[in-house]
């Protein structure tokens, strides 16, 4: 059982680790596409408010992803 924990535990963490990454370069886009007033196509799901909402998705994914690997470390 124990071993199940820390197999979970270390694929939160890797995961959250991932997701954050993500988040970062997804934002780094984000910012540079609002600075130069790049127009991309339509299709381009990170746009506007939508945009805005999907990368806070993916940060909240992330954070809980931390938080259960935190709380299955405790629980050892």
């Amino acid at each position: 059982m124990q071993s199940r924990k820390r197999l979970l535990s270390k694929l939160l963490s890797t995961l959250s680790v991932l997701l954050r990454n993500i988040g970062d370069v997804i934002f780094a886009v984000f910012v540079i596409q609002l600075i130069t007033q790049f127009e991309p196509h339509p299709s381009y799901p990170f746009l506007g408010t939508r945009g805005y909402l999907t990368i806070l998705l993916i940060y909240l994914l992330s954070l809980a992803c931390h938080i259960g690997a935190e709380q299955l470390k405790k629980s050892k």
